[in-house]
């Protein structure tokens, strides 16, 4: 009566428990891979949304100026009028904005690059126009990781952000409506 195992059966045991550890392994290499790749991808996005913020606030802004032709109601001084007829080119206001003068804006940045960190950003601002972009700023972002991954976020800005309760007679920062959209 045989007692005990043989080497062969001994064999195949250590080889079925092999394949069971090689695959718990690959399974976990995957699962490192899978975390890294979703961190990259979360700080890409992260400085994609800051960068995007930082220009949606300058655009934003509205503080007093001392200087008359860069006021637009009263004292105030709305930073949207010179990014919205500033970008991607500079136009000419309508002559109720700014005197309708383009010296009367602002000189201000269209577009750049950021490093947050080691992710690199570009960003574009561009004032939209016709019919269904009137009154409208386009800020659009790009962001990409060293380790690859890449992400790219698109918002925009109304007069009426800036301006909340523009009425026919007085529509600062708005562009005039017109048949063909206002502004640019």
């Amino acid at each position: 009566m045989r007692k005990g195992l043989t080497l062969v059966e001994v064999l195949i045991a250590l080889a079925v428990l092999g394949i069971a550890f090689g695959a718990l392994l690959m399974s976990q290499v995957s699962n490192l891979r899978a975390n890294a790749q979703a961190r990259w991808r979360s700080e890409t996005k992260a400085a994609a949304i800051q960068v995007l913020e930082q220009r949606m606030s300058e655009i934003l802004r509205i503080e007093p100026s001392p200087d008359p032709k860069y006021q637009d109601k009263g004292t105030d001084s709305y930073w949207f009028v010179d990014y919205y007829y500033s970008c991607p080119t500079k136009v000419n206001p309508p002559s109720d904005v700014r005197r309708g003068s383009q010296s009367n804006l602002r000189p201000v940045s269209c577009g750049g690059t950021q490093e947050i960190g080691a992710i690199t950003t570009s960003w574009t601002i561009e004032g939209q126009g016709g019919v269904f972009g009137e009154g409208l700023i386009k800020v659009s972002v790009t962001a990409t990781h060293p380790r690859g991954p890449s992400l790219s976020l698109v918002d925009y800005i109304s007069c009426y952000d800036v301006y909340p309760s523009p009425t026919v007679d007085a529509p600062v920062p708005c562009p005039r409506p017109t048949s063909t959209g206002g502004g640019r």
